[in-house]
């Protein structure tokens, strides 16, 4: 197999492990992914299109795959990344949720190039220069006392787990019974 077409199967993998990671443990996704791999590769006579029958059996097999939200603040970025670990701590491995980077001076490593299900603005003058499937704009202000910024999180909070209602996501909040 070629060098390129290894690369190509890395980054496969990685993708598969984000997509059904929450569902699947990580054994079970490499194996799937290793025997279609063996039987594309068996019968191949032109290697470059080996990815793409392996990325469609797996996902055949394994079905729907986790949603993928991502926020942006524009230049806020503490804001989005804020929004993300509510996101986390509310939906655990349930689906991903990542920040945008307004400039990639913040990290210029930190390429966003998938599409996610969908973008959610943080502010109604946030610049819209991030392609997701569905775009939700939440009206956030700014918050400059501390006041404020409590108000903001617990606004920010509410309205993460009014999403994971809306996508039919079950918080994974402490579960442990309250005694009376």
């Amino acid at each position: 197999m070629t060098h390129l077409n290894d690369h190509r199967l890395a980054t496969l993998r990685q993708d598969l492990h984000d997509l059904y990671g929450n569902t699947h443990a990580a054994a079970e996704i490499d194996a799937e992914v290793d025997a279609a791999i063996a039987r594309h590769t068996a019968g191949a006579t032109v290697e470059e299109f080996i990815p793409v029958l392996v990325e469609r059996e797996v996902k055949e097999y394994f079905g729907g795959h986790r949603i993928h939200v991502r926020f942006s603040a524009g230049t806020n970025h503490a804001l989005a990344e804020k929004a993300v670990e509510l996101t986390k701590e509310q939906a655990g491995d349930a689906l991903l949720a990542d920040a945008a980077h307004f400039h990639t001076e913040v990290d210029p490593n930190n390429r966003m190039v998938s599409m996610p299900d969908f973008i959610v603005y943080l502010g109604r003058d946030i610049p819209r220069d991030e392609a997701g499937k569905d775009v939700k704009i939440w009206d956030i202000a700014a918050a400059n006392t501390p006041e404020e910024e409590r108000e903001l999180i617990d606004d920010l909070g509410a309205r993460v787990l009014y999403m994971l209602g809306k996508l039919g996501i079950e918080p994974v909040g402490d579960k442990a019974p309250v005694e009376a």
